[in-house]
């Protein structure tokens, strides 16, 4: 679940962009940099756990940058499964505990994680957007 998007800087260097990149994330607490090479920064967006990778990919054309952003999904899914789970088999503790079924309970669990999906998939975009913003004052 990977998404591409191209954006294009003038009069910049690659290394220059990285560097703006890195302190941008250092200044937010919900972004950490990963890793960072001669041409590519990845950012993790994290609210307590990861759940979003943004990799800048930059290549030079003259005194001018293509910069590639993708979006790795993958970390939402891997950290907030698990939590569903544990919920559910609590639930299952309980009902068997006491002899009776709660569907109802299921259901909550359920509509109460994709609410915190929908959230988290929220804050993802703002922190993208405020790190665009940032970066949109050289983009053309």
């Amino acid at each position: 679940m990977i998404i591409l998007k191209k954006y294009e800087y003038l009069a910049l260097k690659s290394h220059e962009f990285l560097t703006m990149t890195n302190a941008i994330a250092r200044e937010r607490n919900t972004l950490k940099v990963k890793k960072r090479t001669e041409d590519q920064i990845t950012v993790t967006c994290q609210i307590a756990i990861p759940v979003a990778h943004f990799t800048f990919k930059v290549e030079e054309q003259g005194e001018n940058i293509d910069v590639y952003r993708t979006i790795n999904w993958f970390p939402l899914f891997y950290s907030t499964i698990p939590f569903l789970l544990i919920l559910e088999a609590i639930i299952v503790g309980i009902s068997f505990a006491i002899d009776s079924h709660y569907y109802f309970s299921y259901i909550l669990i359920v509509l109460g994680w994709v609410v915190t999906i929908i959230f988290i998939v929220y804050q993802i975009f703002t922190e993208l957007e405020t790190l665009t913003k940032r970066l949109y004052r050289i983009e053309v």
